[in-house]
């Protein structure tokens, strides 16, 4: 398990996540979960449940979400629970109800007070952090006015709420983990909340004063990028920095520029980490027009790495691939996702994760040389649906290009709705869909339920099995896994994706296993390593990650 999930959504820059993904936004889909018993102010519905969404408002994240508060509980004994409703009660205010709520609901009590509240009203768009009596002293008022007002505010400026929240969850990690380790001291918890800047108590935060930035893509001239990785690196602290207005180097791709708005001003979790990285000690690791600013494989979501592309005018931050390839793990782990993308031969030495090895063919691969050629043709997608809403194909080609650049969730929801709505015989809204899913927020349930649809739609192609398999894997139902991708080798018997795959459920069967049947498994997976290996083309890296990992676990 991704254990804080939080995608990066720019590593360590606006990023959230990410991991496993612990991105929440709001959905137009008034429906709750079959499973979600009644709202009752008097006791808690459900004792085993983490999140409560009774406003609809998360309905993308909730396995995501409800891994995370499960490991806050099981790793730092903090019960800490997200309730959405859609508006106040009668007769409450948000704090009134807040209290009310972790009162009647009793969370944290088993904790010894240990107990955290996330309250969301849909319709005031507000937000109160509701903090138990045995947590005070690390989760202080002036850390809940960062967290609610300075995290939080500046995602939902963008109409995108669900974002801010994966930094709230961040920021949760980094002060359980402080609590948990106990060596700290009114000095040191005073510092911490002087460093966050979040000027006064943190009862109340009224979001709705914040705007929405435009989801629509607007197109202007590229500038020219730097003459090198480094020159891109320092040029955008400093700009970041506020010392850069004379500069009219442009260090931002198009696709960049579009997902961050005013990419000069970043967020107050970015500038928390600037004085490190002006000051700490990188290296510049290049191969051919990729480029990544590497701290090192050391510990600390502050050094996790930054990528870079020439485009062809220049070097230039790639968001995409920072948002699909770094990945903030546990406080203080980050990894880095195993595949046949760009970069990842430049960061072999950091943790690997398999999360995001997905069966892509080149039509899904983002490329930073086709940045602006990408951005130009979404603009005109998106006046060509503005011209006639119900032109299928436009919404199709917008939704894949949009889920292959990993924008944000308030563009790409809302084109999958359209796109499943206006086309609903056609297979590419699924495969997007369940794509963007796991890209975007780790959710192998619902892009499963997604790509179940794809293969009704087109049984023949090895795509929808190979990525059948691959969740059934994620989700660790290994024998089924096994038969989803041998309906992939019946199709393409030269599927090197789909042999790696398997070779990986046999291991974790065999770990499982005893006996006889651990020897079978054990041959099993050594077999479809061997069939991996003999394909036409057979992928080398894969290859060597798999046999790296085999080794150590039969």
């Amino acid at each position: 398990m991704r254990k804080l999930l939080a995608l990066l959504i720019l590593s360590a820059v606006v990023v959230i996540g990410a991991t496993l993904a612990w991105l929440f936004i709001q959905s137009e889909d008034d429906g709750l979960p079959e499973d979600l018993v009644a709202f009752s102010l008097e006791a808690r519905p459900q004792s085993d449940r983490y999140l409560f969404d009774y406003a609809g408002a998360l309905e993308h994240y909730e396995e995501g979400a409800h891994r995370y508060l499960e490991h806050l509980g099981s790793r730092f004994h903090i019960e800490a629970l997200i309730v959405s409703v859609p508006a106040l009660p009668q007769g409450h205010s948000l704090e009134t109800l807040a209290v009310d709520l972790a009162n009647s609901w009793r969370i944290g009590e088993e904790q010894e007070g240990r107990g955290l509240l996330l309250l969301l009203v849909d319709k005031t768009k507000q937000v109160k952090l509701e903090v138990g009596y045995a947590l005070e002293d690390v989760f202080t008022d002036a850390f809940s006015g960062y967290v609610e007002d300075l995290q939080l505010g500046p995602y939902y400026r963008a109409g995108d709420v669900g974002t801010g929240l994966i930094a709230v969850m961040e920021m949760l990690e980094e002060r359980a983990q402080i609590k948990d380790q106990g060596d700290y001291t009114p000095d040191t918890i005073a510092r911490a909340d002087a460093a966050l800047l979040a000027g006064g108590a943190g009862a109340r935060r009224n979001l709705a004063r914040y705007g929405d930035d435009s989801a629509s893509v607007a197109v202007s001239p590229s500038g020219r990028g730097a003459r090198s990785p480094e020159e891109a690196w320092q040029i955008m602290l400093t700009k970041w920095a506020g010392e850069g207005s004379d500069i009219d180097l442009d260090v931002y791709t198009e696709m960049t520029r579009l997902a961050m708005g005013d990419a000069d001003k970043p967020d107050p979790r970015t500038l928390k980490w600037l004085d490190h990285w002006r000051n700490a000690d990188y290296q510049v690791l290049r191969e051919g027009d990729h480029a990544v600013i590497w701290f090192g494989d050391i510990d600390g979501w502050e050094n996790s790495p930054f990528l870079f592309c020439n485009p062809g005018d220049g070097w230039k931050l790639d968001i995409v691939w920072q948002r699909r390839l770094v990945v903030m793990a546990e406080n203080p782990k980050w990894q880095v996702m195993q595949g046949p993308y760009p970069y990842v031969n430049l960061m072999h030495e950091a943790w690997q994760s398999t999360g995001k090895d997905l069966p892509l063919g080149p039509e899904d691969l983002y490329l930073c040389a086709d940045d602006t050629k990408i951005a130009t043709r979404m603009a005109e997608l998106e006046r060509a649906i503005e011209t006639n809403p119900r032109d299928a194909a436009a919404a199709i080609e917008l939704l894949r290009l949009s889920a292959n650049a990993n924008r944000r969730p308030k563009v790409v929801h809302p084109l999958i709705r359209r796109a499943k709505q206006l086309a609903p015989e056609r297979p590419e809204p699924w495969k997007y869909s369940a794509l963007y899913n796991v890209t975007a927020f780790f959710q192998y349930r619902t892009a499963l339920e997604d790509i179940e649809r794809y293969i009704e739609l087109r049984p023949e192609d090895t795509f929808g099995h190979d990525m059948k398999g691959f969740l059934l894997y994620r989700l660790g139902k290994y024998k089924k896994s096994i038969d989803a991708l041998e309906h992939a080798v019946e199709l393409d018997p030269d599927d090197g994706y789909a042999y790696a795959i398997m070779a990986r459920d046999w291991t974790m069967l065999a770990r499982k296993a005893k006996g006889l049947n651990k020897e079978h498994y054990r041959d099993s997976a050594l077999e479809m390593q061997e069939k991996a290996e003999g394909v036409s083309a057979p992928d080398g890296q894969r290859l060597a990650w798999l046999k790296s990992w085999m080794r150590r676990r039969l």
